[in-house]
């Protein structure tokens, strides 16, 4: 596809749901764009830093959410068009500003574009943005297709400039990474002049805490609502369509688009109404009011909390409607639709957690309407006929990553590590989001343990259930001072992270150590990429998000300028040497980092190509099952003895030392 940038207006495109958030974008005449990759909304700002130079825009990748958030707003106040984007637990990281930058608004238009992940896809929760953007007050569209999602983005920088106000687009992962066909508009040209005035329109208008402060800056923020609900109201991205029966479907985003399938497919196209809504929050009022005056039972369908729900349930309450509402936080097995003559079912219409789907999405409608949910033998055929092949497995990192090394080196040096009271230790390991958090995967489910505190280690024969703790960017290493603080006997604390997280939320953490003299092991996994989520610069990489040659900022000189003392720097292909750099670390009485260098083996093979070497197993092997307990997806085990899958290998070496028999050896490839 030719740059999104070069494409001219009514060109039709297939082109996935973040191209079209970024074509959106251009098409506004965005002027800033900053972002932190977060899976899934990384191939927005992906896209729109290859059309900067020609599109004439400024984009980065910046060190976190916070600071990329607070970038687009700075801009945003001297009236520049600005965007940053993220996904749902990246909102997370910015709300101390997201909640008080509404205070005192915008001049230029500002666009937050946040994709949600219901069914945690690739998150750590299912969160809703849309309930953060009711706390702060702010317009949230939703759009149901990859053509919405382009068009609503463009809008969205209108409409922000109008309120005065930022504007959120809350896509999901099923939009962002789906494709659609895209009908192109024309490239706008902001005339917006560009500039700084401290007193525009309000006092101090930049300063929340200026006279007349900020409960007066408040004030002002909810005199914008009724502008807000009317910009709702008007929105041409919401629509009725009226039905034969009393019967109604409320959907907004993904849930629309399931939503028409769905009707149509059921044969219920005329007979039930559909309401669909695009802006989430707030309400667009008068089309919700029409379906509820018009129906006696109306079903909710959207992607997370009951965030459209409880507002249509709030306006038919105030309007005294006598209708009854399903969706997410109430079924039909409730008092009202007994009432209704509605037949009590078993379990809620719509599922309260996960994600919505054609199949959940029919089961409602046939809930709402008593039809039949049309039923498909040859699926279900297909299913049953596959099931017994599908094994219980872990993802697993890539065949020679680095942090195999690390973890093989980690496992060993803690098997023989003591406690702070000198005993033989159960190690914790704390550990962070990256590719080096599936070693928290687990490859199968354990039994629960009747103790919380049992004295015991659990053994691992792979890398990918050693994570003890796993949660969010910058958790491990504050969480492990917690533990090590905690008075809890016979533990040895570790903490992981990587170079892109360790930049991104670490660094606070390491530095409370330091300053409070908390004994703790950090393992920081520095391969110079932001590898999980596409593999986006860092500081760590020596380039730009723009592809200037950048200095590289060393981990160890950070650890060091904090006052660490001890730090150590190993190469993770050399197993001994990281683990006696771990041994040494877990053997200090305060703080200690280990620095495990080696860049991701993905980039090295892209840019150099295969080694002119294979890997291959002897007639030594014995099929101990040592080199499997590596997790790397190239080493095979059949008929009792070990393999190296050639396709996948890139001779690292890795598993040449750990062979207990010497039966792994590298020969000339040629």
């Amino acid at each position: 596809m030719n740059e999104l940038s070069t494409l001219q207006q009514g060109e039709r495109i297939l082109m996935l749901g973040n191209e079209a958030i970024a074509r959106g974008a251009i098409e506004a005449g965005v002027q800033v764009v900053a972002a932190y990759p977060g899976t899934p909304s990384s191939e927005i700002v992906e896209e729109l830093l290859k059309n900067a130079p020609q599109a004439g825009f400024y984009a980065e990748w910046s060190i976190n959410e916070k600071v990329s958030f607070e970038l687009a707003a700075g801009a945003a106040l001297t009236g520049a068009r600005a965007l940053t984007a993220m996904k749902g637990a990246g909102l997370n990281v910015v709300m101390d500003l997201f909640l008080t930058l509404p205070y005192t608004g915008t001049r230029g238009g500002l666009v937050i574009v946040v994709a949600d992940d219901p069914d945690a896809h690739y998150s750590s929760n299912e969160q809703d943005s849309r309930l953060l953007a009711q706390a702060a007050n702010l317009p949230c569209l939703e759009p149901e297709s990859q053509q919405e999602a382009k068009d609503m983005v463009k809008e969205a920088f209108t409409l922000s400039e109008r309120l005065e106000l930022p504007v959120i687009v809350r896509s999901v992962t099923r939009l962002s990474h789906s494709s659609g066909v895209v009908r192109t508009g024309p490239v706008e040209r902001p005339e917006r002049e560009l500039g700084f005035n401290k007193h525009w329109e309000l006092p101090f208008r930049w300063n929340v805490y200026g006279p007349p402060g900020a409960v007066e800056k408040h004030a002002w923020q909810l005199s914008r609502m009724p502008l807000v609900r009317e910009a709702s109201r008007q929105s041409a991205f919401n629509a009725v369509r009226r039905g034969s029966r009393p019967l109604g479907v409320m959907a907004v985003g993904m849930g629309a688009a399931y939503a028409r399938e769905a009707l149509r497919d059921m044969g219920l196209d005329e007979q039930v109404w559909l309401c669909k809504v695009g802006m989430a929050y707030p309400l667009p009022e008068a089309h919700v009011l029409e379906v509820l005056r018009g129906c006696e039972r109306v079903l909710v369908l959207e992607e997370g909390e009951a965030v459209v729900e409880t507002q249509a349930r709030l306006l038919a309450q105030m309007h005294a409607l006598p209708v009854g509402i399903i969706g997410r936080c109430s079924g039909p097995n409730n008092g009202r639709w007994v009432e209704l003559g509605v037949e009590p079912a078993a379990e809620p219409a719509v599922q309260t957690y996960g994600e919505l789907n054609a199949r959940t999405v029919r089961k409602a409608i046939a809930c709402l309407t008593g039809a039949e949910t049309p039923a498909n033998p040859e699926r279900q055929r297909i299913k049953e006929q596959i099931q017994p092949l599908v094994i219980q497995r872990s993802s697993t990192l890539c065949a020679g990553c680095p942090h195999l090394g690390t973890y093989w080196a980690l496992r060993e040096a803690l098997k023989a590590a003591a406690s702070p009271a000198g005993k033989k230790a159960i190690p914790v390991i704390n550990g962070d989001i990256g590719c080096y958090e599936q070693a928290g995967y687990g490859v199968k489910g354990q039994e629960p343990a009747p103790s919380p505190a049992a004295r015991k280690r659990y053994h691992s024969k792979s890398p990918y259930d050693l994570l003890d703790t796993l949660y969010v960017m910058g958790s491990g290493i504050s969480m492990a001072q917690g533990q090590a603080r905690s008075g809890a006997a016979d533990l040895q604390i570790v903490a992981v992270a990587g170079d892109s997280t360790f930049f991104h939320t670490c660094m606070p953490g390491l530095l409370n150590a330091v300053w409070n003299k908390t004994r703790v092991t950090f393992c920081v996994m520095d391969n110079a990429w932001t590898a999980m989520t596409g593999h986006q610069v860092c500081p760590a990489t020596g380039l730009t998000p723009r592809g200037e040659v950048a200095e590289v900022v060393h981990i160890e000189d950070i650890a060091r300028s904090m006052g660490v003392k001890s730090v150590e720097v190993a190469n993770p292909y050399r197993v001994e040497e990281t683990t006696a750099a771990i041994r040494r670390a877990l053997e200090c009485s305060e703080a200690a980092v280990v620095v495990a260098r080696a860049e991701c083996i993905l980039q090295v093979v892209r840019r150099e190509g295969k080694k002119p070497t294979r890997t291959r197993i002897t007639e030594a092997c014995e099929g101990c099952k040592i080199c499997i307990q590596l997790g790397c997806p190239a080493i095979t085990f059949l008929d009792g003895k070990a393999g190296i899958d050639e396709l996948l290998c890139v001779d690292c070496g890795i598993c040449m030392q750990i062979c207990p028999e010497g039966a792994i050896v590298m020969e000339d490839g040629a």
